[in-house]
């Protein structure tokens, strides 16, 4: 028997290893392939999901020779010349074996024929169980027909309906008789989107989804024009799907019953129901209170309206709250703008306290007192958005003396604040003395650090405020600071000198921040890998690990700083040059010329000068960099 060399990995344990790298940044599989042949093998493997684009399209055949284990495939095509057909066509005549997902994120009409070759592909049209036509236009009744037809074993299937048509051309549309073709067809049927302004369907659409699919889990419905559903359809649905887990209704327009359906309280039946995003129309005190009046077990619930409705639905939300207050993990309470203030957040709070995540964009009069009750009431808190808050409203000084906020909460991770007018640096101070969501101290005062996602572009923060952040956030790994017009130098290298783990920084329209802070910052911190940089002068100096760069659109960058960046970043992937006046076009040539862009792999040329040649894109091209 041979024996095992010694170090002998077997390539099991390296697909695990590989699937991890893959779970945190999938980019990173790029440089493990140029490992070996090994790990270029192995790296194949563990590839489940394909973006196609422009620049991928023509390359689709080697892709999909490559990469045999591919479960998704996403086809974001722009160019309108590129025939969508043809490219669903060779995915039906590929290898691929497990492939269970398509989307589509191009505006273009269906790929008729492409569906058809997909189910002559017995392997494919049994095992595709997802199929996202969001981005498609002009969908309308026989596509449903032929969709149903070609994919009998479909369980995902997302739909938009909008008036995109050419001149002459009648606008496609959805109707009842659709969906019907549709539900009698799709027995494993599990979730249905319908999105868009010429979806015009009837409480017998949903009467046919719910009869025929039994296994319906999820409902979405973004009907933005000519819907004709009522609430006798949306009452109808809810007790006839026993498997239905979550529902969104966003209709514009509610229509009057036509049916008289007797069915009492009909959220008693939904035993099932985990997640109830209502908008507009479907936002009453009388709906709310019949939810919290069936008890569901509830645990994501999302209310979007209007200015002037707020006033009187608060009781019959807070009595939701503390129905579910058991289940609830997360509130969604968002566009309510100027009637939702901090006193009714207060008279809220006591029910949500097992809340893990709350969004509450757009309310004008919110303060920082919010935050702080928020962060006192709940102390599973992981993630808070409150952007767009008190822009009509004065910030609050907070007594850190006070009982009321004495209080910790240790586990925040995403704070998103963007444009909040009342954050400065000395509520932000405060908020680290009182709520402490920014870290904590153990006994020995080692510091235990929580928040990783902090997003604050557009606030008055200054450089006080960023080193406070880079004291108690150690371990954050985004960060958001773009349109800070009080933040300089030194408190951005506050934050890179302290935060360990920082992946992404961006600093857009940071006036007071140099350009010679970049290559300072990848110095101090090689964990930096996406940094969106202010307009910036210079570029000549070491940036060392950046693997993606946008100076588009900056003036002042010369050709000079630009081939420092090429010489002496190493990692670099991916360059955006676009809109600079003083590059120029011959910077490609030098390129090409001075050192071949093997790590390269886009490159966004500058514009105002003659496009680059075929033949040097093509030359880009054999060095694996794509030039646009």
């Amino acid at each position: 028997m041979k024996k095992q060399r010694h170090g002998y990995f077997p390539d099991d344990c390296w697909e695990l290893i590989f699937q991890k790298l893959r779970e945190d940044d999938e980019r990173d599989l790029h440089s493990v392939s140029l490992v070996s042949k090994r790990s270029l093998s192995i790296s194949n493997w563990v590839k489940h999901s394909l973006k196609l684009n422009d620049k991928t399209i023509p390359l689709l055949p080697n892709l999909l020779q490559r990469f045999r284990h591919i479960e998704s495939i996403v086809i974001d095509d722009t160019d309108s010349h590129n025939d969508i057909d043809g490219v669903v066509h060779q995915i039906s005549q590929s290898g691929v074996l497990n492939l269970q997902a398509i989307t589509f994120s191009s505006s273009t009409e269906p790929p008729r024929d492409g569906f058809k070759a997909l189910a002559l592909n017995k392997n494919m049209k049994n095992k595709l169980k997802v199929l996202d036509c969001s981005g498609l236009i002009s969908i309308q009744d026989n596509d449903l027909v032929l969709i149903a037809d070609c994919f009998p074993r479909l369980e995902e299937l997302r739909i938009s309906a909008s008036d995109y048509m050419c001149d002459d051309e009648v606008a496609a549309h959805i109707t009842d008789d659709g969906v019907e073709a549709l539900a009698s067809k799709l027995k494993e049927l599990k979730r249905i989107d319908f999105e868009g302004n010429t979806c015009f369907i009837t409480d017998q659409s949903l009467i046919s989804l719910s009869t025929n699919c039994v296994k319906l889990r999820e409902i979405n419905l973004r009907i933005y024009g000519g819907g004709l559903v009522t609430e006798d359809g949306v009452d109808f649905v809810v007790p006839h799907s026993p498997n239905l887990t979550s529902l969104l209704l966003q209709l514009r327009s509610l229509q009057p019953s036509t049916f008289s359906f007797t069915i009492g309280n009909p959220f008693t039946h939904a035993k099932n129901l985990h997640s109830l995003t209502m908008f507009q129309e479907l936002v009453t005190d009388k709906r709310i209170c019949l939810v919290a009046k069936a008890r569901p077990p509830l645990k994501k619930f999302e209310l979007m309206g209007f200015m002037g409705r707020y006033p009187e639905i608060h009781g019959a939300l807070k009595l939701l709250l503390q129905a579910c207050q058991s289940t609830l993990k997360e509130l969604t309470l968002g566009a309510w703008s100027l009637e939702l203030e901090d006193t009714g957040i207060a008279d809220l709070a006591p029910y949500l306290s097992n809340l893990t995540s709350i969004d509450l964009h757009e309310h004008f009069h919110l303060t920082c007192v919010t935050f702080c009750t928020l962060t006192k009431y709940c102390p599973s808190l992981q993630k808070l958005m409150m952007g767009l808050m008190g822009k009509y409203a004065r910030g609050q000084e907070i007594d850190t003396l006070s009982q009321d906020y004495t209080h910790k909460n240790y586990r925040m991770r995403h704070l998103d604040i963007c444009e909040t007018m009342w954050l400065n640096d000395s509520t932000l101070i405060n908020f680290g003395r009182v709520s402490d969501v920014f870290g904590r101290y153990s006994d020995d005062h080692s510091v235990l650090l929580n928040l990783k996602t902090l997003k604050a572009c557009g606030t008055e923060i200054d450089d006080n405020g960023m080193a406070m952040s880079g004291t108690r956030c150690r371990n954050l790994r985004y960060l958001d600071i773009g349109n800070c017009k009080k933040v300089t130098d030194k408190g951005v290298m506050e934050v890179v000198r302290n935060c360990q783990r920082l992946r992404d920084i961006i600093l857009d329209d940071c006036e007071k921040v140099s350009s010679c802070t970049l290559p300072l910052m990848l110095l101090s911190r090689p964990s930096l890998r996406n940094i969106d940089p202010p307009c910036i002068d210079d570029l000549n100096k070491q940036l060392i690990n950046c693997r993606f760069l946008n100076i588009g659109y900056c003036e002042e960058v010369t050709r000079d700083g630009v081939k420092e960046v090429v010489r002496k970043c190493k990692e670099l992937r991916v360059l955006n040059v676009r809109g600079c006046p003083n590059v120029g076009i011959g910077i490609l040539d030098w390129m090409v010329i001075s050192r071949p862009p093997i790590a390269l792999k886009e490159v966004f040329s500058p514009c105002g000068f003659p496009p680059p040649s075929e033949d040097t894109r093509n030359l880009f091209l054999c060095f694996g960099c794509w030039l646009t």
